[in-house]
């Protein structure tokens, strides 16, 4: 069991558990929100901001609020570089490929280690694992939940193949790590940084359970369109 420490706090009904969890010597912070009245046990989603974002922002701490309303524990934490992490520099992360992908792989260990310490805290079932990824979160997230194998649903928004999710098929591609969680790919009409076509290639080549929403709008435009085209896929799937 890692380092950590909870401060929970009564809110709204809920109780919101600010966290600091050592992994590999760095403290990873983070916050999820618990469910009250049910003991559980309850899904445990984990929504991933993007790029110069962090776990307070609004497309992480307000769907994680809303949704803990529906009994799951949901929350988020900072990414390398971001947030309130001992080194915030997002914008060098950005400029560097090596710390971008040596991040992507601290990011993985960082996933897993999490989820271990809120099991081992509170009742979560680890049969209803989910995951929400926004833009640099799903860069992330996709490497990082294949790897876990344990995740039934996830959400996976602004991304294609390459870069830190690497090649969709061959050798060297991560995604036969999905096959046993359902994938939902949420696009925009519009993105400036993806291409449809990377978008495209990275959906073919999902091998189980999925499907792809494309939205109006462009890459940076992450609002209530895309917030529920994620809830929808979780409610489906963490029954």
């Amino acid at each position: 069991m890692p380092d950590a420490e909870f401060w929970e706090t009564p809110l709204d009904g809920l109780t919101l558990a600010e966290f600091s969890i050592e992994v590999d010597g760095e403290r990873v912070p983070g916050m999820v929100y618990v469910p009250a009245g049910d003991e559980g046990p309850w899904p445990l989603v984990l929504l991933q901001h993007p790029a110069t974002s962090s776990k307070d922002d609004y497309f992480v701490a307000e769907p994680a609020r809303l949704w803990a309303n529906r009994g799951w524990m949901v929350g988020g934490f900072d990414a390398p570089y971001h947030g309130d992490r001992d080194v915030y520099d997002p914008m060098g992360l950005l400029r560097d490929r090596q710390l971008l992908a040596a991040a992507g792989r601290r990011y993985t260990r960082e996933l897993a280690a999490i989820i271990d310490c809120l099991a081992g805290r509170y009742p979560v079932d680890r049969g209803r694992l989910g995951f929400v990824g926004y833009s640099l979160g799903s860069m992330f997230g996709i490497p990082a939940v294949a790897g876990h194998g344990g995740f039934r649903a996830a959400v996976f928004c602004l991304v294609g193949e390459g870069g830190l999710v690497g090649p969709a098929t061959g050798p060297d591609s991560v995604l036969p790590g999905l096959a046993a969680t359902a994938v939902r790919i949420v696009a925009k009409l519009r993105d400036e940084l993806i291409p449809r076509e990377a978008t495209e290639r990275l959906y073919d080549a999902l091998p189980g359970e999925k499907d792809i929403v494309w939205l109006p709008g462009g890459h940076f435009e992450i609002g209530p369109d895309v917030i529920g085209a994620a809830e929808e896929w979780l409610v489906r799937w963490l029954r």
